[in-house]
């Protein structure tokens, strides 16, 4: 991996591709929610496991949507601009440059996790589960941050225009977090259950729950884990080996 070519994605996440501007959008959210937690009825009646299961979903959603966005349009971009011409002259392999261009999405997600940390620990004062909140913060979103980051990278690399390449990505997030909303639909079927069982998105959100909760044991741990560890190695993989479909407009 190249550090200066490290830099230079990470610059133009922040500021050609408004990174900043989502990360200070993300910020407002989460103030947003902090205030409606302390200060609205119908919210505090919740209780503040309730509302910190609500606050990790919400960290987790916007965090791979915003990497997802950026990440989806790290290749194309340069394609469409022109730019990846000059990118493939350089001495830099095509491995290393899709592996910076993966990193340099992956710091914004890590700030994006640092940012909404002090709002998690808002929420969950006096209750005794600062330690697991960000662990569960930095780990569980981590792992998806990983595996996603790593997909939107490969549409990236294969798709020709920049706007279905953030589409597909989106559309990608939207179809593993819809069974975490429709469970109650998915659990009458054998298929339905199977699909919740290993959905990485339905395991975060469950293990967030059980481990908030109490609930949780060493295996139902493990359970939930196995599937997003899975989801991150084949994520990853795939993409250092679609690195080597890199190239120009056309050559496809």
């Amino acid at each position: 991996m190249n550090r200066s070519m490290l830099k230079k994605e990470l610059t133009e996440n922040l500021y050609d591709s408004k990174g900043l501007w989502m990360i200070v959008a993300v910020s407002l959210i989460f103030t947003t929610l902090c205030v409606l937690a302390t200060t609205i009825k119908e919210v505090t009646s919740y209780s503040q496991t309730d509302i910190l299961q609500y606050a990790l979903k919400a960290e987790t959603l916007l965090t791979l949507l915003v990497c997802m966005t950026l990440g989806a349009a790290c290749f194309v971009s340069e394609r469409e601009n022109n730019t990846l011409e000059s990118l493939l002259l350089t001495p830099v392999s095509k491995l290393s440059l899709t592996v910076s261009k993966y990193l340099g999405v992956l710091i914004v997600g890590v700030i994006l996790m640092l940012t909404a940390a002090p709002y998690v620990l808002a929420i969950s004062a006096g209750s005794g589960l600062c330690f697991k909140a960000l662990a569960l913060g930095f780990g569980s979103v981590g792992l998806l941050l990983l595996a996603f980051t790593a997909v939107s990278v490969i549409l990236s690399v294969l798709m020709e225009n920049s706007k279905v390449s953030v589409l597909i990505s989106a559309l990608c997030l939207a179809v593993l977090a819809i069974p975490s909303i429709m469970s109650a639909i998915f659990q009458n079927s054998a298929f339905g259950r199977l699909i919740l069982r290993i959905d990485p998105i339905v395991c975060a959100f469950d293990l967030s729950k059980e481990v908030l909760t109490g609930t949780a044991t060493a295996a139902s741990i493990a359970g939930k884990l196995l599937p997003m560890v899975l989801f991150a190695v084949c994520a990853v993989t795939a993409m250092l080996l679609f690195s080597k479909r890199v190239s120009l407009k056309g050559e496809k």
